[in-house]
């Protein structure tokens, strides 16, 4: 899904998520000067609400970005009171806290929410660049050893770097555990944890681990800079599912009978995670499906 799509699903069916707030749209892409507010509301207390939408984790340079638009709106409505709300996938507790205390609401819209809402109006979701995604759908091949590779969203924004096309299909992935396990050919299942857990990609693994630089286009998504050292052991692989879009939700793999033992779900501290391979023919079957 696209940042778009979250947008329209928010302006079009904003009681699912805002319940009882008795929004009324205004406009989508509302010109403030030389910029553009995604989403702009009237409540039932006829005050303007400024709506900021934004795909995966939310950054740190979303509040001066909104904040923007709260000044452009009153000096051309001096007598409006003007309320503020960002959306995104996942709000770190601690921005979350530091920015509701400067009067900026924040919504945390999971993946699991937009698709329900999407389910339960048809709507048709934006199709994407021709990428991994589009029309050919490559088979996934047989490895003898499948990895999970764990990305934390308080760390690394992995759902807006499996959006990227700059990225494309190829990704680096750090390896911290099991180095001298972990091997070309193998597979790769990309998962993020947190409140939005699961797994979002599978991947093909390009290279054994080695030394080697992050891409500018990869490096960009880590979102403390002490993270970003260049030169670190990982491998290179492919991504031949991209899950972004409906991801296999941690609480379904609990659920799945072969599954319970998965190891990320008993020992989730670290990076790398090896998979049985009969844990794997259960979850190359719910790709399938």
């Amino acid at each position: 899904m696209l940042e778009k799509d979250i947008e329209n699903l928010i302006a079009k069916y904003p009681d699912e998520f805002f319940p009882g707030s008795g929004f009324k749209l205004l406009g989508q892409q509302v010109r403030l000067g030389n910029k553009y507010a995604d989403i702009i509301f009237e409540d039932k207390f006829k005050r303007k609400i400024i709506v900021e939408v934004k795909r995966g984790i939310l950054t740190r340079d979303a509040a001066g970005q909104v904040m923007e638009y709260y000044g452009l709106l009153k000096e051309t409505n001096p007598d409006d009171i003007i309320e503020l709300i960002l959306c995104a996938n996942i709000i770190p507790p601690e921005r979350k806290h530091f920015l509701e205390m400067s009067g900026i609401e924040c919504k945390e819209l999971g993946i699991n929410l937009i698709n329900k809402v999407a389910a339960k109006y048809s709507y048709e979701f934006i199709k994407p660049s021709e990428n991994i995604n589009a029309d050919t759908i490559p088979k996934i091949p047989k490895a003898d050893k499948v990895w999970i590779f764990q990305a934390n969203p308080q760390r690394y924004d992995i759902m807006n770097a499996l959006a990227d096309d700059e990225i494309g299909n190829e990704i680096h992935w750090l390896v911290n555990q099991h180095k001298n396990e972990i091997k070309k050919g193998h597979l790769g299942i990309i998962w993020l944890s947190g409140k939005e857990a699961g797994i979002y990609a599978i991947t093909e693994i390009l290279t054994d681990p080695q030394i080697m630089k992050e891409p500018e286009s990869e490096k960009k998504y880590w979102i403390d800079s002490s993270d970003k050292d260049d030169f670190r052991l990982r491998v290179k692989m492919k991504i031949i599912r991209n899950l972004l879009k409906n991801p296999l939700s941690k609480e379904t793999i609990k659920k799945t009978k072969g599954l319970e033992n998965l190891s990320i779900l008993r020992y989730y501290q670290g990076t790398n995670f090896p998979v049985k391979l009969n844990e794997w023919t259960e979850i190359s079957k719910m790709i399938k499906e």
